[in-house]
């Protein structure tokens, strides 16, 4: 199992991109310095009203499949 730490801002703007189909993924710098690149539709229950601004950590099985994303302060 693999985790990833990083932290996302979207603004409003960004978040509707997603909604209209303009982008489905998104690439975030995990904080050891990994890349990683993940579903947006993974964030849904994460937007609010003025976008996305938080830490995740992001839970992989070795195989790179996807477990869990889970928000933190």
């Amino acid at each position: 199992m693999r985790q990833y730490k990083f932290r996302l801002i979207l603004d409003v703007e960004q978040c509707l991109a997603f909604y209209q189909g303009l982008y489905t993924d998104v690439v975030v710098q995990a904080e050891n310095g990994q890349t990683v690149q993940l579903p947006l539709r993974h964030f849904r229950p994460y937007i609010s009203h003025s976008g996305v601004n938080s830490g995740f950590v992001l839970t992989l099985t070795d195989q790179g499949k996807f477990i869990s994303l889970e928000k933190i302060n």
